[in-house]
């Protein structure tokens, strides 16, 4: 039986991770910082059925959400945001990627309210929401032209941060591990083109191959590369929604 992986209970941070860091609190409603708004109506501070949130059943506090209790909100962001962000930091080793993840679970959590009051386990039902904004955030930051974007950069003496060039190594090291498993012809093509930037007419008079057998060795090899990635990193956070949701 293999070894337990070794769990830090919460990721260092520069800064607490606080609910009014991630949300602007007012009378009118939440409105979440960056992008997303959220209007709930105006709040009655004093017509709460509990005022003190720890002595409500978990059912009756997402019946309180469920309702538009703001204050009922933030305590279940309070009672939750390090599972989330402690798997987020798993996964990305990002502070910034961490905060946006937990932010927009949450985002996603109140927006659809109205459900939580159906719901039996809370806590299967916020790892399924979490798995699916770090799988969907990760893949648009994983794609490939990200990726060779960032080399780019790399290669042209752009700074980036630390944790930022750990996240472009790991999914540097995930891409080098699809393309490996490329066939031989498709490997030779992928590389030519996106690794020495040669023209498809260029690959075809080099391999000794048509344009349209070029065309074709990349499209496949670009689905097969997509598909890699795809699958390493639900596995990945599906490893991470385990552990950290496992109680």
């Amino acid at each position: 039986m293999g070894s337990r992986v070794r769990v830090p209970s919460r990721p260092l941070r520069k800064k607490p991770l606080s609910f009014e860091r991630l949300f602007s609190w007012a009378h009118i409603g939440i409105t979440l910082k960056r992008s997303y708004i959220c209007e709930i109506g105006t709040i009655d501070y004093f017509c709460y059925m509990h005022s003190d949130k720890s002595i409500l059943t978990e059912k009756e506090l997402l019946l309180q959400v469920a309702s538009g209790d703001a204050e009922s909100f933030k305590y279940l962001f309070e009672k939750y945001k390090n599972k989330i962000y402690s798997m987020s930091m798993y996964i990305t080793r990002s502070e910034y990627i961490s905060e946006e993840i937990t932010q927009e679970a949450f985002y996603k959590v109140w927006q659809h309210r109205e459900e939580l009051g159906k719901i039996e386990f809370f806590n299967s039902y916020l790892r399924t929401i979490v798995a699916n904004v770090a799988y969907n955030y990760l893949k648009r930051i994983a794609n490939e032209k990200f990726i060779l974007k960032s080399i780019s950069k790399q290669s042209s003496g752009i700074s980036n941060s630390t944790e930022n060039t750990v996240l472009f190594n790991d999914y540097q090291a995930i891409l080098d591990q699809a393309i490996q498993k490329l066939p031989p012809q498709q490997k030779k093509v992928y590389i030519l083109s996106r690794q020495e930037g040669l023209k498809q007419e260029e690959i075809a008079k080099r391999m000794n191959i048509s344009i349209y057998t070029v065309k074709e060795y990349l499209k496949c090899a670009l689905i097969s590369i997509s598909k890699f990635v795809d699958k390493k990193l639900e596995l990945s956070i599906i490893a991470a929604a385990q552990i950290f949701f496992n109680n």
